[in-house]
């Protein structure tokens, strides 16, 4: 069985590039387009210098992005066959109701390619702009009902819940097709993985071994069992950064690289100490303690350092072209159905750049050769 493959669209200026650019990775054969949901990016301002990276000669900042549901419907009304997504929104920043009526118009839009990918969210995302982050796993949960209920509603609905009340609510837009847009989300941890298992469409976690990969599966099969629910139709994807390059020695030295070490600084403190290493941050996971607009450059080059690049081999697909799409080849074994590649190499080289698209050209090539 074949993995479909998306690529990223453009997240940040000139938009009127991601038309073209997402037209070719549809002729190129990629299945679809993915944007990612942020107000700050993952780097912090203080490594962001040309000390650091040379992309700072050319980049203001790191945290230019696109509004993902608005590139989604202006990309995807003007492709044939790619899917749409966003990798992912959270139900903090968007309400329920609202997001229901969003997705629905992107339906129509793309003509039922339009892919909804919700977590539980960042804290970077969300604290700077004066929201709470709290239970933000319970407002998930309650959310995804919401959406649904306002998906299949055929007249005025009221629900009351912990987070969320409606009272004759009503949402009369309906589908383009014969069912609404797929719900995938990114979860990682058993109680998110067991509400991907009776409430998701598809999953979309980051990259993992093979063997923790499998287990997590796993758990979703068997949630979705307990609960009497069919997921035959279900997809299980991942976003995996790729850092790529022509031989191993540019690997290896792109691995080193700051900026693709400080992508890791995401990971939970309980992986580091799977890979028996201490964790560069104090909070049990990256995602929901580090804010980078607060992160001084002296801490800054603290975690880099405490981030070797056998790290970057886990959280990444590092290689050549044909070892990344051998190692893609062994989570397909495992069930993977979905991969959402994701280049990185530019980090590490920005001279590597153009190489590195078309080595996504050649990965794609050698899985579906």
């Amino acid at each position: 069985m074949t993995v479909e493959l998306g690529v990223p669209g453009q997240i940040m200026p000139p938009a009127d590039r991601a038309i073209d650019l997402a037209k070719r990775n549809e002729s190129d054969g990629f299945d679809a387009i993915w944007w990612p949901d942020h107000l700050m990016g993952w780097h912090p301002d203080s490594v962001w210098t040309e000390d650091m990276t040379p992309l700072a000669a050319y980049q203001p900042n790191p945290h230019q992005y696109f509004d993902p549901l608005a590139m989604m419907g202006i990309v995807g009304s003007q492709l044939e066959k790619a899917r749409v997504g966003v990798v992912v929104t959270d139900l903090i920043r968007r309400q329920p109701a609202v997001l229901a009526q969003t997705m629905l118009t992107l339906d129509h839009a793309t003509k039922g390619r339009a892919i909804l990918g919700l977590g539980s969210g960042e804290r970077l995302n969300i604290t700077p702009y004066g929201m709470s982050f709290d239970r933000p796993v319970g407002r998930l949960s309650e959310g995804i009902d919401i959406i649904r209920m306002l998906w299949g509603a055929e007249g005025p609905i009221s629900y009351e819940g912990q987070y969320h009340r409606l009272e004759n609510a009503v949402l009369g837009l309906q589908p383009f097709g014969d069912s609404p847009p797929e719900i995938w989300t990114a979860a990682h941890g058993p109680r998110m993985l067991r509400l991907t298992g009776t409430k998701a469409d598809g999953w979309l976690p980051t990259k993992h071994t093979t063997a923790e990969y499998g287990a997590m599966l796993e758990t979703i099969h068997t949630s979705a069992a307990e609960a009497g629910r069919d997921i035959e139709r279900f997809t299980p994807g991942m976003l995996g950064y790729v850092l790529v390059g022509p031989d191993e020695a540019t690997v290896e030295r792109l691995k080193n690289q700051p900026l693709v070490r400080m992508l890791c600084v995401l990971l939970s403190s309980e992986i580091y100490r799977r890979l028996g290493l201490e964790p560069p941050l104090a909070t049990d996971s990256g995602w929901h303690g580090f804010i980078p607009t607060e992160v001084p450059r002296e801490e800054s080059e603290r975690i880099i350092e405490a981030i070797p690049p056998r790290v970057v081999d886990y959280y990444a697909f590092c290689g050549t072209p044909e070892q990344i799409a051998d190692e893609i080849s062994s989570f397909r074994d495992v069930g993977l159905r979905h991969l959402v590649m994701w280049n990185i190499t530019a980090f590490g080289d920005p001279e590597l750049a153009g190489y590195s698209f078309q080595a996504m050209k050649q990965i794609q090539e050698h899985l579906k050769g």
